[in-house]
């Protein structure tokens, strides 16, 4: 037996010819519309500049949570990644001079 799934819009019930997607509150919405409610939805929407969201500004900024912690370093020479380590018999690993024993 055949099924055929028939889309309609959820607004007015007709056949839908678009799914539209809308992201709202870091939640992502899909609609299915039909022409008539397709055009009235793009009618006063804008297209997205390519690239990265702008900074907010005004309140929202302004509530935004700050970076915490240690600030980050500035300047100076990058590491290598590599430790030093101390082996047996040899001065201390700091590179300060051996201390001689006194009696």
């Amino acid at each position: 037996m055949a099924e055929k799934t028939i889309v309609v819009c959820d607004v007015c019930g007709k056949p839908a010819t678009e799914t539209v997607t809308i992201k709202v509150a870091r939640g992502n919405y899909a609609k299915d519309l039909c022409t008539a409610h397709v055009t009235e939805l793009v009618a006063g929407a804008r297209r997205p500049r390519p690239g990265r969201p702008r900074k907010m500004t005004g309140e929202a900024s302004a509530a935004a949570p700050k970076r915490r912690g240690r600030p980050r370093k500035t300047g100076g020479r990058k590491s290598t990644g590599r430790k030093r380590t101390a082996t047996r018999g040899t001065a201390q690993a700091s590179g300060s001079p051996a201390r001689s024993a006194k009696k």
